[in-house]
């Protein structure tokens, strides 16, 4: 695989914080572990495993009052 980079020219990327932006950052890296799969980097069952991993780590941050 070839390696490009790229240089971001637009306005200042605003900051993300996992409790503002929880959904979106769950949902990028979920699509990098299926990313990984699709490369054949990563089996059905690693992915699986880490999905599990992220939903746990997750939910011991989640704080309910």
């Amino acid at each position: 695989m070839e390696h490009r980079e790229f240089v971001y020219v637009g306005e200042p990327v605003p900051e993300l914080n996992k409790q503002g932006h929880a959904a979106f950052l769950m949902n990028f890296q979920k699509s990098i572990l299926l990313s990984l799969e699709k490369q054949n980097l990563l089996t059905a069952p690693q992915r699986e495993r880490c999905l599990l991993e992220l939903e746990r780590r997750r939910c011991n941050g989640c704080h309910y009052e």
